[in-house]
């Protein structure tokens, strides 16, 4: 097996070259292979170079690494591990044209491009068409990354139009790693190669099969691994192939799979190596875990901050390591998960049988049963992909078999506990109802006769205690910046019969003893992101959030974490409302995002690439804003960490609770954070749902509403946008709150950079110059729900709350009267419209014919909504509404 370390550590570094030859000036036109090839054999030599996972093998191994980085171009060479490695460089960079176009700009001065800028779900895909043609002139306005280490912080992972390039700032940095870090396993290579290649170009020659320079080195690096790793497993003279592969690799397919590329003109021709589209090699595993949602909130009210992050945690360990034990098992390397998140994974692995999807899903299952009886349940399908598949411009390209998988696992999903039926163990009678065995968490029966005690006395269940101590691990690493499996803190309960507590370590725990049992972890310690964002090997990015309180004695350094009560008191002092607020949010269609989204651009790289770069704002941003960020609330700064408890964020999935002013102005900035990270591309797009409760509001019943407001309301919202006197409909991209959704892309008609993509977009996609009604993007600059919230606010401030709440209210009413749309009709009722004005004046008369100016905002208003409602047809008054309420609600004070 040593070969495969070999390959598995050569393939991750075969393009090094890059690199090292972009950060070094190159006037003899030196080729990448050679650069990776001289730099590795130079610091091998190296003491300073820490490079230990090289240094660590034999001579043999170590020139086996130094020949796939020196020879992986080598044409003559159709067999053996570079031959593997050369298909899966194939493979990997499949995305690659044959075209005659070519970067003007030199590769050492070249970006990486956002692969947002590629992602079209119209269904003409004409935006995707244009790009192919005018590819140098979408790099040009495209925006694109500085050349910084990976870490979480915007001026690093969002793009700009005029990024910060020097490839020699970024060498010196991954040099001083080298000789900082000891790099001995394969993991810590693994996050190094992320750390500073995430934003490099991996291809930038568009002359001999060029493409954008959009997908980054390190996905290419790990893709290519990942294929090199599959191939391997199955080839004839391997030395591991494993009880699971239902194919097998000849050095004779080899040679007829590297004979010829199947490209021609950039098209996958059919036919042009029938190898590619006969042998079956692969296979594509998805993982889904159900019942996610009730899991989190089976919990009464009391123990809801003590333990919902422990369970939300625990479900995004819990995915994380189940997709470990899979590769594990296939022996695959980590670069074969190539999604994890939000309750699913996404594996690439050789081609498998189809009962071993079947083993791994009962084995996993029943330890689930065993803990948690029928509330969590792991869905695991496979989707099998020949080698012509990769390539993404042909009819069943990578993202296609993406969604096929889906859907084959959406179909085993219908038949959760199948292989229980028989023995008949789902209806045998669980428990004996006794009500001194009931956990005061859960409110569910102990299990096995263990009985558990909290700190305040409470009888826990296992899982339950499990979770709250999680929080109090969570709350130490968090304070330490590490986390450390091995480290051993007191518990704070105790079983039942026994006479003092003991010092446990987060292995222990009931829930997690199984995982740690089954898996082996190449690391035991891992650094969390510091108060800068900035990342130290190893490390963990992790969806860690929650507002802490003192509560130490004599300089006793003692948090914990504040209660909904407390949240909403916070809230209350600084508005009188004495309220918290459930914030849900997710990507607008994100699975058409991944099947269609970057239609014939689709390839393994360029999809690995969406993928990280979500995960990476969802995973790691959206903590880090709250950890950093702030508001400012009636003239006062509001810090998000001290209000904001953050329940689950991975995926595109989130759920925030916390004080509910605080909530409502961070909706506002993730979403604003969200179009500014994905190039405010108008395909790509967030709902969200608010809901505002009382603290003593039944939590689990408060986050169904919320998905209300998120999943009927908001995703049902539509809007019509007037382009050049056409109507354009756009659907999602909304916020709600009291059932009152407000479209979010209105924002094109006032902030610069939001018109400036939905003029380069719809300008290409309708092939004409697009004209913004001026008066529309006036009005909307003017009266946008945080503009007219303030008008409310200076109101009250003069006039007093109760006046102005109650015209707002008569106003709203009759505007509803006064204004009716009929399809293309649009229809005023005179009476109704002159009489809100006279109401306005006859109450707010201030002079002889002048209104009040702290009311004249609500006239200018009536008029200019009428004028707008003549030019785009679909005209409503929930801005109006909206902001009126929330201005009443910061007012309560006194």
């Amino acid at each position: 097996m040593r070969d495969y370390e070999a390959l598995k550590i050569g393939s991750l570094l075969h393009d090094i070259g890059k690199f090292i030859q972009r950060a070094k000036y190159n006037p003899k036109k030196k080729k990448h292979v050679d650069f990776g090839y001289e730099f590795l054999e130079g610091y091998l030599k190296d003491d300073n170079c820490k490079l230990n996972i090289l240094k660590n093998l034999n001579d043999k191994d170590r020139d086996l690494v130094l020949d796939i980085i020196r020879r992986h171009h080598d044409q003559s060479i159709n067999e053996g591990i570079i031959g593997i490695v050369r298909l899966a460089d194939w493979l990997s960079s499949a995305e690659r044209e044959n075209t005659d176009e070519e970067l003007s700009i030199p590769k050492d001065e070249q970006a990486l491009l956002s692969v947002f800028e590629l992602v079209d779900i119209s269904d003409d895909k004409f935006y995707l068409k244009k790009i192919k043609e005018k590819k140098e002139e979408l790099y040009g306005k495209g925006k694109k990354y500085n050349l910084k280490p990976l870490s979480i912080q915007d001026h690093v992972i969002f793009p700009y139009p005029s990024p910060n390039i020097s490839y020699e700032d970024l060498h010196n940095s991954f040099m001083e790693e080298l000789k900082k870090v000891n790099i001995d396993n394969f993991e810590k290579l693994y996050q190094l190669i992320q750390k500073y290649f995430w934003c490099i170009p991996s291809a930038t020659n568009w002359r001999k099969g060029g493409s954008l320079p959009d997908i980054s080195l390190f996905d290419h690096l790990k893709t290519t691994c990942a294929i090199a790793s599959c191939l391997y497993k199955i080839y004839e003279k391997s030395e591991c192939k494993g009880k699971y592969a239902d194919a097998e690799l000849t050095d004779d397919m080899l040679r007829e799979l590297l004979k010829k590329i199947p490209l021609e003109k950039g098209k996958y021709k059919k036919g042009s190596n029938p190898a590619w589209e006969k042998y079956g090699l692969f296979s594509l595993i998805h993982g889904d875990i159900s019942g996610i949602q009730n899991f989190i909130f089976k919990i009464t009210s009391k123990y809801a901050t003590k333990s919902l992050k422990g369970r939300s945690f625990y479900l995004d360990f819990l995915t994380e390591m189940i997709a470990n034990h899979i590769i594990q098992n296939l022996d695959l390397p980590i670069t074969n998960i190539l999604f994890c998140g939000g309750g699913h994974f996404y594996i690439l692995s050789y081609k498998v049988k189809d009962e071993c999807i079947d083993e791994f899903e009962k084995e996993i299952n029943e330890m689930l049963y065993g803990k948690f009886r029928i509330d969590l349940y792991i869905t695991l399908g496979k989707a099998d992909i020949k080698p012509y598949e990769f390539l993404s411009q042909s009819e069943s390209n990578f993202s296609k078999k993406w969604r096929e998988v889906g859907e084959i696992t959406a179909k085993r999903k219908m038949r959760k506990f199948y292989y229980k039926i028989e023995d008949l163990s789902l209806f045998k009678p669980y428990g004996r109802c006794d009500e001194n065995k009931i956990c005061r968490a859960c409110r569910g029966e102990f299990k096995r006769g263990i009985c558990l005690y909290g700190e305040e006395g409470d009888k826990l269940c296992e899982n339950c205690y499990s979770f709250v101590e999680l929080i109090d691990f969570l709350k130490e690493f968090k304070d330490k910046g590490y986390i450390s499996f091995n480290y051993k803190k007191p518990s704070k309960a105790k079983v039942e019969g026994e006479k003092k507590r003991k010092e446990i370590t987060i292995k222990e725990l009931p829930t997690l003893k199984d995982l740690f049992e089954k898996i082996k972890l190449e690391n035991e310690e891992y650094n969390l992101p510091d108060n800068n964002g900035n990342l130290e090997l190893p490390y963990k990015i992790w969806s860690i959030a929650f507002p802490l309180k003192d509560v130490g004695e004599n300089n006793e350094n003692k948090k914990e974490i504040k209660d909904f009560n407390e949240l909403a008191e916070q809230a209350k002092e600084r508005t009188g409302t004495n309220k918290i607020g459930i914030l849900k949010m997710d990507v607008d269609n994100l699975g058409k995002v991944f099947t269609e989204g970057l239609g014939d651009f689709a390839s393994i790289s360029r999809m690995s690439t969406l993928s990280s770069m979500l995960t990476l704002f969802f995973t790691g941003y959206i903590p880090h804003l709250i950890e950093t960020g702030k508001c400012e609330i009636k003239d006062k700064e509001v810090y998000y960490k001290d209000n904001v408890y953050l329940v689950y964020s991975g995926g595109d999935d989130t759920l925030i609770v916390g004080a509910w002013d605080v909530i409502w102005e961070l909706a506002k900035e993730i979403r604003k954070k969200f179009k500014k990270f994905t190039c405010y591309n108008p395909n790509l797009s967030l709902s969200a749902g608010v809901v505002l409760v009382s603290p003593k509001f039944e939590f689990k019943k408060a986050v169904e509403l919320a998905d209300e407001e998120l999943d009927d309301i908001a995703k049902d919202d539509e809007i019509i946008v007037p382009i050049n006197g056409e109507k354009e409909v756009i659907k999602k991209n909304a916020v709600s709150i009291f059932g009152c959704p407000l479209s979010w892309d209105f924002e094109v008609y006032y902030d610069e950079e939001s018109i400036k993509k939905f003029e380069d977009f719809y300008s290409i996609k309708h092939n004409k110059r697009i004209e913004i009604d001026k008066k529309i993007k006036e009005f909307v600059k003017k009266y946008n729900e945080t503009e007219l919230e303030e008008c409310f606010e200076k109101a009250i401030r003069e006039i007093g709350k109760k006046r102005v709440l109650h015209i707002t209210q008569e106003v709203g009413d009759r505007l509803n009267r006064a204004i009716e749309c009929k399809g293309e009709e649009f229809l005023i009722n005179f009476p109704y419209y002159w009489r809100i004005l006279y109401y306005l004046h006859r109450n707010y008369k201030k002079g002889k014919n002048n209104l009040d100016n702290n009311i004249k905002f609500l006239e200018d208003y009536v008029k200019e909504k009428i004028s707008y409602g003549f030019k785009c047809r679909n005209i409503r008054f929930n801005d109006l509404k909206v902001s009126a309420r929330i201005a009443e609600l910061k007012n309560r004070e006194g």
